[in-house]
């Protein structure tokens, strides 16, 4: 009966190292599948570029203007205005809009008081895929970014964006008080009449300011680690004494200074 007892507590402590053994290997398998579903979930942020992502306009719900200037992830609506005679605005089947030289998109939510935009002052990123539709003598022209003004202003009003010039696209930044800084050489190259990719990126741990067209990349270093204050997102003719026309694809801006490597893959959202 002894032998039994012994036999018999032996079979039981085997089935149950057994079992345990089991379900343990279903927790590994579990943890491993999760592990996997949260690195997909990561991946695909990362595939289609959302991560960090505040605001786009896409321009692709052309059934009236007001739902073609409403941000696809926030739900902010763009307003327009206009100076000068060249007024001309256009919502295109192609999930575009055409600007006048005296045209100006603008949203005032995009502020450095709103809780959402503000870390923008810190650091962050404007993208946008755009077609100069023409080259007019003078300049330098600004066509997008972040400006201290409701309506087209002057060089205290820019806070954050790329210019248009004869040498090519440069860049500017401002500060608060006197700070800025600019490109007056190492401009990068566009072409009038074809789309390019172009993003300003301002990073104040770094104290850089780079931009990026089509792949090239141009830096400049920056007084400053925090950008002055901003009242919109503007679009088109931020200066009042320049004036340049444009079509837009696309605008995006991100709430963190995006890598080369980020900004090279990034492609405009398709019209359903």
């Amino acid at each position: 009966p002894m032998l039994a007892l012994l036999v018999y507590g032996l079979a039981r402590w085997v089935n149950g190292r057994v079992r345990f053994r089991a379900l343990d290997w279903v927790f590994t398998v579990f943890r491993a599948l999760l592990a996997a579903a949260l690195a997909l979930g990561i991946s695909s942020a990362q595939a289609d570029f959302t991560q960090g992502l505040l605001a786009r306009w896409s321009f692709n719900d052309n059934s009236n203007e007001a739902k073609a200037l409403t941000d696809d992830v926030g739900g902010l609506t763009m307003k327009r205005s206009a100076i000068g005679s060249d007024s001309k605005f256009k919502v295109n089947a192609d999930g575009s809009v055409t600007l006048g030289g005296g045209v100006i998109l603008f949203s005032d939510a995009v502020n450095s008081a709103s809780e959402k935009f503000g870390v923008l002052a810190d650091g962050g990123t404007i993208w946008c895929r755009i077609k100069y539709l023409n080259a007019p003598a003078g300049g330098p022209f600004f066509s997008f970014g972040l400006v201290n003004a409701v309506a087209p202003g002057d060089w205290a009003q820019l806070v954050l964006t790329p210019f248009f010039a004869s040498e090519g696209l440069g860049s500017r930044a401002k500060g608060p008080g006197k700070l800025e800084t600019g490109m007056a050489s190492g401009h990068l190259p566009v072409k009038v009449g074809e789309y390019a990719n172009v993003a300003i990126v301002f990073n104040g741990k770094t104290k850089k300011v780079t931009l990026f067209v089509d792949g090239k990349t141009a830096d400049r270093h920056s007084p400053m680690t925090k950008l002055d204050a901003f009242q919109s997102l503007m679009i088109g003719r931020l200066k009042a004494s320049s004036a340049q026309q444009m079509q837009i694809d696309e605008i995006r801006v991100y709430n963190t200074p995006l890598s080369a490597e980020w900004i090279d893959e990034i492609e405009p959202l398709e019209g359903k």
